[in-house]
């Protein structure tokens, strides 16, 4: 094995704006590992990482922040363990960091390293000079592992405007300059991204633009989005593409401040090509639990979660994948569920692709159809959820306004997506079957 380590610093980014260190992610050779700094470890009050770092007690939390071994914060197949993992983006995202680095799509650290700057959340992670030597906290925990470090590797600086935005569809991070989008941000992170369709479905823009609409008829949260033309953006000039959706982020704030964020396939240690989870009941039931045992806002959150998912049934929505739900810290600390954001009309697509395509959405699809009023009050059951029935009632509640509602609003969405979410309303689930 090389002689020779790679590690960046760690920051988090706080409510009051300052930016505190917190540990430090190394590689060396296949193994990678997050460090954390003492004065974190032993900090009550630290700012949270995730939930995955947090156990039932303060002693336990310790003992996994500083544990040489723990499969959160340690792996050795090349690859970062699940929280970093999931900070890193998918398909052409990667594809395009990768050659921004001038990297591997599979060299997990460079990736990281690349868009340090501009990550999810309120972390940022840059270089530290080779000159410094390595971090004692750093060589501890791997000579730990009865591992030799001896050296300090070279690692680049970020690069100016790389951003890792999770997620497969084509995206930019961008900063707003007056009404211009602007992708050449000049090293600042990005509080908007710009999602562009796809030529095998170039009508996506305008499915994802109607759901946020479908949506927020029903008073659900949503992130901000619109429809912008292409002369509206700073892009590269061989995309062929006239609009695209600008989303405004939830984890950016006025002035360059960041909130810090998390997805729940972080919270529940799913790798990203895990994202669909183990079923409905199993990580559904988790999500409750956890918004109704630690959020800061429990009963609107569980309130807008059971909301969304039967909007998500109405609408067709089988993407809402465990990359597709996420928990914010205003105050760095205490959860709450997320602006809902990535809703899609995914049932819309099956009918232009062959028919094994979308297989895994298609299985989703079938298991959404079926799911009935008894399913749901299960759900809210095995969640540990007081009353269910009040959920319950909820959720019929939102089904008739959908039934009224969003008729009138399907008029802009295109054919498919229409047709599709009109047969879902008229009894084609079972939620509106009776």
């Amino acid at each position: 094995m090389s002689t020779f380590i790679k590690y960046l610093r760690m920051y988090l980014h706080l409510p009051s704006r300052e930016r505190r260190a917190i540990g430090y992610l190394s590689q060396y050779g296949d193994i990678l590992r997050a460090s954390f700094d003492a004065d974190y470890i032993n900090d009550p009050q630290r700012p949270l990482l995730s939930l995955a770092f947090r156990a039932a007690d303060e002693a336990g939390t310790r003992e996994i922040l500083s544990s040489p071994r723990d499969a959160r914060l340690v792996r050795n197949d090349g690859r970062w363990p699940v929280y970093f993992q999931n900070l890193l983006p998918e398909g052409h995202n990667r594809e395009r960091l990768a050659q921004e680095r001038h990297c591997s799509p599979d060299d997990e650290f460079e990736l990281l390293a690349a868009a340090g700057h501009d990550l999810m959340g309120a972390l940022e992670v840059e270089p530290v000079p080779a000159s410094e030597g390595v971090p004692d906290v750093v060589r501890r925990w791997h000579t730990a592992l009865g591992l030799d470090v001896l050296e300090p590797g070279f690692v680049e600086s970020p690069v100016e405007d790389a951003a890792s935005l999770p997620g497969a569809v084509r995206k930019f991070s961008a900063v707003r300059e007056g009404r211009r989008y602007v992708v050449r941000r000049k090293g600042a992170a990005g509080s908007f991204i710009l999602k562009l369709p796809t030529s095998r479905h170039p009508d996506l823009v305008q499915n994802e633009y109607v759901c946020y609409q479908l949506c927020g008829a029903l008073g659900l949260t949503g992130a901000r989005a619109e429809i912008i033309s292409r002369s509206d953006a700073d892009l590269p000039p061989d995309l062929p593409f006239e609009h695209m959706l600008a989303v405004q982020r939830f984890d950016r704030g006025p002035g360059g401040l960041r909130v810090h964020m998390e997805e729940f396939a972080q919270v529940l240690q799913y790798e990203p090509r895990h994202k669909y989870g183990r079923g409905i009941v199993h990580d559904y039931g988790a999500m409750l639990r956890i918004l109704d045992a630690l959020s800061g806002t429990p009963v609107p959150d569980l309130r807008e979660f059971i909301g969304r998912f039967v909007a998500f049934i109405l609408m067709g929505n089988t993407d809402a994948h465990l990359k597709n739900w996420a928990l914010v810290y205003p105050d760095g600390r205490t959860p709450r569920l997320s602006p809902l954001y990535d809703p899609v009309c995914v049932s819309a697509l099956f009918d232009s692709v062959a028919p094994g395509d979308y297989a895994v959405n298609r299985a989703i699809d079938a298991k959404l159809r079926a799911f009935g009023w008894d399913d749901l009050d299960a759900l809210c059951r095995s969640a540990g959820l007081l009353r269910p029935a009040r959920y319950v009632a909820l959720a019929r509640d939102l089904l008739r306004r959908a039934q009224a509602d969003w008729p009138r609003l399907l008029k802009d969405a295109p054919p498919a997506m229409r047709r599709s979410v009109l047969e879902r309303l008229n009894g084609g689930v079972a939620l509106a079957a009776g």
